[in-house]
């Protein structure tokens, strides 16, 4: 006769408690990633291609003529015909290289295997994630250890300050009034536009503002009699928009902090290839498998350039805001 003692007899109920709670049990099949997000696809061109570089050349030409005379009216009697001349210079943009790699264990792999999971699976979205996020750093505001700046940081783009409301209080867009507002952008976008020869081809089609902000325009409305947000209203009314451009203001998470006396910037400029862009000369790739006893190691490179500022003059920055 068997005596069941009450250890054994916890051991026992135990166990069956476990099994049952194993048959209830449903799983998810569905993983979650981390929430985030990168925007400077829709913030700034790529040229993709070219192969592992090192540096990324432009050639920028300026013209004058000799003479006193930039008319260079020239009369029957005159002798001294004006010669055109060109200066050419060449502006560099540095290639920065982005490694990392996988590695795993074969058994392990095999028991992930059998329950329907692949430890490459995770782990590749794992290293295309953290390969985005540094081109969106690179493109916004670039790397303080190699001395690279983004979009809205570089220190050689013209800025101003946003002047105070009508009671001169503040200079924040959450104390001012839609006409207020409005005034701060058409500011930006004339100082740009006037920068350039009043060029057609000048004038900025991308505001770059704050979530906060942003989330303020769509909000508010521009009265309490009226239905149109601020928003709305700026983008029907700036200086752009009555030339026939169309303008774009976008909320970017990097322009908040990052002005003069950590305020918040905006950031006005051209969102065209010819103006501004960076470099994407290598797309991340998977490099050969590399086989050590029972470890599998699995490398990705990539490369991308510094933002080149082909047009530094189409680019503004207004602080303060």
């Amino acid at each position: 006769m068997k005596i069941h003692t009450p250890t054994i007899r916890k051991m026992v109920a135990n166990d069956a408690l476990t099994f049952l709670k194993g048959e209830l049990e449903k799983i998810d099949e569905t993983i979650r990633q981390p929430l985030t997000g990168t925007d400077w696809p829709r913030d700034m061109p790529v040229i993709t291609g070219g192969g592992l570089l090192e540096t990324i050349a432009s050639i920028d030409v300026t013209y004058a003529s000799t003479g006193m005379d930039d008319d260079n009216i020239f009369y029957d009697a005159a002798n001294d015909i004006p010669v055109i001349q060109a200066d050419m210079s060449k502006s560099v943009a540095r290639c920065f290289n982005f490694a990392e790699f996988m590695a795993f264990n074969l058994m392990e792999k095999d028991k992930m295997l059998s329950v329907g999971r692949d430890p490459e699976t995770f782990l590749n979205k794992g290293i295309r994630l953290h390969c985005d996020k540094v081109i969106d750093r690179n493109v916004y505001v670039g790397f303080k250890k190699v001395n690279s700046c983004g979009l809205c940081n570089n220190p050689a783009i013209s800025r101003s300050s946003a002047v105070p409301n009508a009671g001169g209080t503040s200079t924040r867009w959450s104390q001012k009034t839609a006409d207020e507002v409005l005034t701060d952008i058409n500011y930006a976008l004339s100082a740009v536009w006037r920068d350039n020869d009043c060029s057609s081809d000048a004038l900025p089609n991308h505001i770059l503002i704050p979530v906060e902000q942003f989330g303020l325009l769509a909000t508010r409305k521009v009265s309490d009699d009226s239905e149109r947000s601020i928003l709305t209203y700026v983008e029907q009314n700036n200086i752009a928009a009555k030339q026939g451009k169309g303008l774009v203001i976008s909320p970017c998470k990097w322009c908040a902090g990052i002005g003069s006396d950590s305020s918040d910037r905006m950031v006005v400029y051209m969102n065209q290839v010819d103006r501004i862009c960076f470099n994407l000369t290598q797309p991340l790739r998977r490099m050969v498998t590399e086989y050590a006893e029972m470890r599998v190691k699995i490398p990705y490179i990539a490369q991308f350039s510094e933002v080149r500022f082909l047009y530094p003059s189409t680019v503004r920055y207004m602080d303060a805001i």
